[in-house]
């Protein structure tokens, strides 16, 4: 677990770093003139802190669901070694076929429910994507 999290954070630190640096040159900048609450440092200071937690928070969910992803594909693999010396003990054909159809089961629902996740990411993130970019091309703004 330890390690699969700081997989999580060599690739996190960095991006946010480098999204730190970007959003706050961008809002010191000049980037956006709503001044929601008044004054526009604070209104600046507040929307780049809201939306650096957001990008964090974004992020950082989808990076867990992968190194949760790959921790399990690890415990799996400790359980088929488990299975593995099953054949070296036990003679019992039906014992041995029940935990091979027990375990790929397992699999199957881990591998589909991955492959949902993956799906839908790539749709939300798609349609997200687009959208943003029709809201800033469209004519009006």
């Amino acid at each position: 677990m330890q390690r699969s999290l700081k997989i999580v954070f060599i690739f996190v630190i960095p991006c946010f770093t480098v999204e730190c640096a970007y959003k706050i040159w961008w809002y010191s900048s000049g980037g956006t003139r709503i001044p929601f609450l008044g004054n526009i440092i604070v209104s600046d200071t507040v929307a780049c802190i809201l939306e650096l937690c957001s990008w964090l928070y974004r992020t950082v969910v989808f990076f867990l669901v992968c190194t949760l992803f790959r921790l399990i594909c690890y415990l799996q693999i400790l359980r088929l070694q488990d299975f593995a010396q099953v054949f070296q003990v036990e003679s019992d054909v039906e014992s041995v076929l029940r935990e091979h159809l027990r375990i790929r089961r397992h699999l199957r629902i881990i591998s589909h429910r991955y492959r949902l996740f993956i799906l839908w990411a790539l749709i939300i993130i798609t349609v997200s994507q687009f959208a943003s970019l029709l809201m800033t091309t469209r004519s009006t703004a």
